[in-house]
């Protein structure tokens, strides 16, 4: 069964949950999915068919569903881009989900620091943490998933929610379940319907201080619900003695990747849209590995790449004594020049880079002496180092003044993250990635390649 254009049936999938959940099978993540099993067919596109023989299963393929998307950035205070775009800020996108907020809010967070300082600009975390109790004292469901964030926070934030009742929290244990590794993941996720996906922590800085990226998507429950199933891996491995299974059960599996992406309209623009996630073992059956959605893009140019991250390094960095040499990207980015194609890096110089980092991206400019024409093209690659100037006082904010951003744009894809580029994170730390890709380079592509070209070409961006 083929539906075409039913934005209608997507966003009021709640007249379909007695007819699709008396369809669906129990099985053993009935906790987990706690009463949300009825969207799930609308994009996992597999139920029982009650016309066939039992046990056999039919396919609905849900086509062209309209949504709204945005940017959303923080702009640290004192930066001033006279040129170039300045879209919505991170701060408004957050008030907003957690203002109109009905039923549901998941969030997967790396640590928790909104309501823990008094520093002049932190008022904007305090504004959002009080629309989140809010939100939770008016009856919506709040579930969190967080890493331990040994370290970073003690999340005293988090922790006040679940001991006032206002929230249910899980902390993902990376050193039990791998041994190694973070949930380094960023998501809102709001009514089943509206998501944020970027750079921005739970953290004050990451409104103020931090210049920070992400995706703010609306009336959007195809998107949605297939976030959810990412986040229902974390809420699971959340719990106590909790082990990853050797098979992830069908009810987190999806059928959009790739090879089979969602087919959406943002904003006017037909658009194929697919979600992607790390490490491997947190991927069920269907998900597209978050390395494979960077590479894919990359190998997929046809004129132009241009990438902005914090941390570029080919290699492991929390290994111990087992890091290695990891040129997985750095070898896709070289290739895509040595074919004919446009590479610009913009990665950060901050008080926390790499000190290696320069050379490895020297290494990278020193393949342009090498680059052949190709069908009368010849390709390039590009590097800058992006700083967040700061005044004396803003200096001594810990873990601030920083782009942190961490995207993709190329001739036909858009891609944004939560992982620095460093082999790490796509080992052994869990991360999301959006990939927007329309072959005419309009919309989102569009959009994302200004913002691009904004920074690149402020006084903030320079040579090595």
């Amino acid at each position: 069964m083929i539906l075409e254009d039913k934005q209608a049936l997507c966003n009021r999938e709640e007249k379909l949950f007695p007819e699709i959940a008396a369809l669906l099978p129990e099985d053993e993540v009935n906790e987990v999915l706690y009463g949300f099993r009825q969207i799930i067919p609308l994009v996992l596109l597999s139920v029982p068919n009650p016309l066939e023989n039992k046990g056999r299963r039919s396919t609905i393929v849900i086509l062209r569903l309209f949504c709204s998307i945005q940017f959303v950035e923080s702009i640290p205070t004192g930066m001033n881009f006279s040129k170039g775009p300045i879209h919505r800020s991170t701060y408004g996108a957050w008030i907003d989900l957690f203002n109109n907020a009905t039923r549901t809010i998941h969030i997967a967070a790396f640590y928790w620091n909104l309501n823990s300082s008094d520093y002049r600009t932190s008022d904007f975390g305090r504004r959002v943490y009080a629309q989140l109790v809010s939100a939770g004292r008016r009856g919506v469901d709040i579930r969190i998933a967080q890493d331990v964030s040994k370290g970073l926070s003690d999340n005293k934030d988090s922790k006040w929610l679940s001991k006032m009742g206002l929230a249910k929290v899980r902390t993902v244990d990376f050193k039990k379940l791998l041994g190694l590794g973070v949930l380094h993941s960023k998501v809102i996720i709001v009514d089943l319907e509206h998501v944020y996906v970027g750079s921005a922590n739970m953290d004050w800085k990451s409104l103020s201080e931090v210049k920070e990226l992400g995706l703010y998507i609306r009336n959007c429950p195809c998107i949605a619900t297939d976030l959810f199933r990412i986040f229902n891996v974390y809420w699971y491995l959340g719990q106590e003695r909790a082990q990853i299974p050797s098979k992830w059960p069908k009810s987190f599996e999806t059928s959009f990747n790739l090879k089979s992406p969602m087919k959406m309209y943002f904003d006017g623009v037909e658009t194929d849209v697919f979600l992607s996630s790390s490490p491997t073992p947190f991927n069920p059956k269907g998900r597209e590995h978050d390395l494979e959605a960077i590479t894919s893009t990359i190998s997929l140019a046809d004129r132009s790449i241009c990438i902005a991250v914090m941390d570029y390094m080919p290699q492991t960095l929390y290994m111990d004594d087992d890091n290695r040499y990891w040129p997985v990207i750095d070898d896709a980015i070289r290739s895509a020049a040595f074919r004919g194609v446009s590479v610009r890096l913009l990665v950060s110089n901050w008080t926390h880079s790499n000190p290696h980092q320069l050379a490895f991206l020297k290494s990278l400019i020193a393949v342009n002496d090498g680059l052949p024409k190709i069908r009368g093209r010849e390709g390039s690659v590009e590097v800058k180092l992006f700083t967040v100037t700061s005044s004396e006082e803003q200096q001594k904010i810990p873990f601030a003044r920083v782009n942190h951003n961490k995207y993709m744009v190329t001739d036909k894809t858009a891609y944004v993250g939560t992982s620095n580029w460093v082999g790490d994170y796509f080992i052994s730390t869990a991360g999301v990635g959006v990939v927007m890709n329309n072959r005419e380079g309009k919309g989102v592509v569009e959009e994302l390649q200004a913002i691009f070209d904004r920074d690149w070409d402020s006084n903030y961006a320079a040579d090595i």
